[in-house]
């Protein structure tokens, strides 16, 4: 009666090698995706932060100009790539913000 635990055991097995296939394959696509990330690319990080790439640091980081003169340092782990988004988070990136509702503006646009 020992062939349950052995088919147990081979199937717990079977789990650990194909889960560490995935994880493999998903972190060679990460690093794709972080390598074509370079000077002038449109990106979004983790917290949704849009901004535009103006240095890459030997230290995996890259600087993102936010807004005119403000620049920041960021994780190249925490960027995405604007372009690779889904329509719903591009829209905007260049597009006038006037369908952003305004407190002083009671009739929303």
């Amino acid at each position: 009666m020992w062939w349950p635990y052995l088919v147990l055991l081979g199937g717990l097995f079977a789990l650990v090698v194909f889960g560490q296939r995935r994880r493999r394959a998903q972190l060679a696509e990460e690093m794709v995706r972080i390598s074509q990330i370079g000077f002038g690319s449109e990106v979004m990080t983790t917290s949704g932060l849009y901004g535009t790439v103006v240095g890459k640091n030997e230290d995996g980081t890259v600087q993102l100009a936010i807004a005119p003169g403000v620049e920041v340092k960021w994780a190249l782990a925490a960027l995405r790539d604007a372009k690779s988004l889904p329509d719903r988070y591009r829209r905007g990136i260049h597009d006038d913000d006037s369908e952003i509702e305004r407190p002083d503006d009671p009739e929303g646009g």
